[in-house]
């Protein structure tokens, strides 16, 4: 996914001198054609996130369209006053890439192991947040974002993310920036999901179908701003609502829907379910692959099917 989008913003490089990609202290395969090709559209910082915003801050002020990249971890909460000051109260045009969503760097343990950055990420005024799915989607929302402008946090899942063939299934129509997607049909339960982890969501789909449950499942690509419409759509059509992310149940999706369909419970009569499923307000400690940290949070899609039968046997 890393490799797709320093490539993707690469070739737009090439046409345009305008742009710009800074890396902290990543020298990885994924920049080499800026280092080599384009030297002086590319800057490595070295471990120093800090002045990376505000070196990106100075070449957007002069006209510059700006990319940055680094762990998410280090990307975000190192840096965050930087984003908050330098690029978001100016309402400037860099993008903020963060490497590594949820578990995927697991193995390095908590400190790598960003569950926080969209939270954070949401408060800020001026910054959008765009979080593809797998590498193909990721290549498609760069471009999106290449011909925008303002502030954008790019959230992404990993170097190597198996692709998610659901997001191109016949019929599919070109995603379209800021709007829901589609991926199973149902017409029980809904479930929201973003990043890699919708893979979990579309076993959770199969699984349930089984025991009678049709569970819709969309991909929210764009935590800021959310498809709103579509939220109170499902709000009003469907009998539960879940919603499922490789990020804390503070501050992530969930948060950002219940936000949207709290105010509408009190003008809905007939009984409705609303259930989040992420980490919980807790570090995980444990280190061990992405899969396995997935299964010690109850985020596997046989957990999530099985909390959702729990949750409509109540309706």
């Amino acid at each position: 996914m890393r490799t797709d989008v320093v490539e993707t913003i690469y070739r737009a490089a090439l046409k345009d001198p305008n742009i710009f990609l800074i890396t902290g202290d990543l020298e990885h395969s994924s920049a080499k054609n800026f280092k080599q090709n384009l030297p002086d559209q590319h800057i490595n910082i070295g471990m120093a996130e800090q002045n990376m915003i505000g070196v990106a801050a100075g070449l957007a002020l002069s006209g510059k369209k700006v990319f940055t990249i680094s762990i998410i971890t280090f990307a975000t909460m190192r840096c965050f006053e930087q984003i908050r000051n330098d690029i978001c109260y100016q309402n400037l045009d860099v993008t903020v890439i963060g490497d590594g969503g949820g578990f995927y760097y697991s193995k390095s343990g908590a400190t790598h192991n960003p569950i926080e950055d969209i939270a954070i990420m949401r408060t800020l005024p001026n910054m959008k947040i765009i979080a593809p799915a797998d590498s193909q989607q990721a290549r498609l929302l760069t471009e999106k974002i290449i011909q925008s402008r303002g502030p954008f946090y790019l959230r992404l899942g990993g170097k190597v993310v198996p692709a998610i063939e659901e997001l191109r299934a016949d019929g599919q129509p070109e995603i379209e920036m800021g709007k829901g997607q589609v991926i199973h049909i149902g017409s029980d339960v809904t479930i929201f999901s973003f990043g890699p982890i919708i893979r979990e969501a579309l076993t959770a789909a199969e699984i349930l179908a089984s025991c009678g449950i049709r569970a819709e499942i969309i991909n929210l690509h764009a935590l800021k701003p959310i498809d709103r419409e579509l939220i109170e759509d499902r709000f009003n059509r469907r009998q539960a609502i879940f919603t499922l992310e490789e990020h804390s149940v503070i501050g992530g999706l969930g948060s950002a829907v219940a936000e949207i369909i709290c105010p509408l419970f009190h003008c809905h009569r007939r009984h409705s379910i609303f259930k989040s499923f992420g980490i919980k307000d807790k570090f995980t400690k444990t280190v061990g692959s992405r899969q396995y940290l997935w299964q010690i949070n109850g985020l596997t899609g046989q957990q999530i099917a099985n909390q959702i039968i729990a949750s409509c046997t109540c309706i």
